[in-house]
């Protein structure tokens, strides 16, 4: 399913007439993104408003590139429909029953410069893939994953394991 943002806007009350399909997405932006607010794509009808201001609480991260809009980390309702999905490069993704991998049967990274670049940024130490992606110009935490995972599968990383899980470190 595609994502996209339809329009910004500075109130809240002013983002509920903009939704019409799934998926559909506006951004309250006052100074500065504060929330994003969407059609759940399940097509449940919800509206899920999700925070982008860290000063408000735990917060989503937007990222937005020529290459499109992504949201990190997932976004998972706990609530009604309970859909699980995320948001990369202006597609949602959403959570299936294949469980965590899904990102290994996608298309072959095509940026080799990301992957030589998250293997420089990997340590002897365990880092996030937050922090690997904090270290890398305009990356985003969800392609450090991909090619953190590729790695792994290399033999050039390691991924922790239990609370440790989503953490690497260079071998």
């Amino acid at each position: 399913m595609n994502f996209s943002i339809k329009a910004r806007v500075t109130s809240r009350a002013d983002a509920s007439a903009l939704l019409k399909q799934p998926g559909d997405t506006v951004i309250v932006d006052r100074k500065g993104p504060r929330w994003l607010i969407m059609l759940c794509p399940c097509g449940c009808g919800s509206e899920l408003p999700v925070n982008l201001d860290r000063r408000a609480g735990p917060a989503w991260r937007l990222y937005e590139s020529p290459k499109g809009a992504s949201v990190y980390p997932s976004v998972w309702r706990d609530t009604d429909c309970k859909s699980h999905f995320i948001i990369l490069r202006n597609k949602i993704l959403l959570f299936g029953p294949r469980g965590d991998d899904w990102w290994l049967d996608e298309e072959e990274l095509s940026e080799a410069e990301l992957l030589d670049r998250v293997l420089e940024t990997l340590s002897a130490r365990e880092q996030s893939i937050e922090a690997i992606s904090d270290q890398i110009a305009e990356s985003v935490p969800w392609d450090v994953l991909r090619c953190c995972r590729k790695l792994c599968r290399k033999g050039k990383a390691t991924e922790g394991l239990g609370q440790s899980k989503g953490r690497f470190r260079r071998l």
